[in-house]
């Protein structure tokens, strides 16, 4: 449910409305992408949102037609965002074995910027249903179909338009495995930075990448 049209003003105050409206918006995205992370969608009700908050019901229903629909905002604004971004630095010039790289530390900057979000999509991938699934869904595959080009790539020396294997697409779902739950181990003050995490990553994917083409 988008939020409502606001009275007519001038065009001005109109756009400052707007940006206020969306950073509301996303201050409520966060604060229930903290709850799920705690709780569990099934467990987080909207009025444990209300309270956290400190707001209506009436004013978050202004946002969000339903419980549903606030998972759907929340995700679909999620991985629209990191897919958006992943595109952007995968355009970027390099040899294949940097785009991935680059990939690699992208993804993990964002989950360090928005891990309450990444982990309650993640693990509540499943609780859409219907369209706001199939939405977020495509979201999800473009992705996937972004890092499987770059690995591809990188085990076939660079060949643009490299071709999918099943090794390939098995690779691609090692990585999103090592990516998707580094929340459940991470920790900055035991592990160091993200961009360290991503090097050990990488080193450890192209290894076995280049080990696998060098053995045919």
């Amino acid at each position: 449910m988008k939020p409502g049209r606001p009275a007519s003003r001038a065009p001005g105050a109109r756009q400052l409305l707007r940006a206020s409206t969306q950073r509301k918006l996303d201050r409520l995205l966060m604060k229930a992408a903290a709850l799920i992370a705690e709780k569990g969608f099934a467990a987080m009700s909207m009025r444990d949102l209300r309270t956290s908050l400190g707001v209506s019901l009436s004013g978050l229903y202004h946002y969000f037609s339903s419980k549903d629909d606030l998972l759907f905002q929340l995700q679909h604004r999620t991985f629209a965002a990191l897919y958006e971004q992943q595109q952007r630095i995968a355009a970027e010039p390099g040899t294949p074995e940097e785009r991935f790289r680059r990939l690699l530390t992208g993804h993990l900057q964002f989950y360090a910027r928005h891990a309450a979000e990444l982990k309650s999509c993640t693990f509540e991938l499943e609780s859409l249903q219907g369209e706001p699934f199939r939405i977020v869904e495509e979201i999800r595959r473009r992705y996937y179909r972004l890092m499987t080009s770059a690995i591809a790539e990188v085990a076939q020396d660079g060949a643009r338009g490299a071709r999918e294997s099943r090794e390939i697409r098995h690779a691609t779902l090692f990585v999103f495995g090592m990516l998707n739950w580094v929340y459940t181990w991470y920790d900055r003050s035991r592990h160091g930075t993200v961009e360290e995490i991503s090097r050990e990553m990488w080193e450890l994917v192209l290894n076995g990448l280049k080990h696998r083409v060098h053995r045919r």
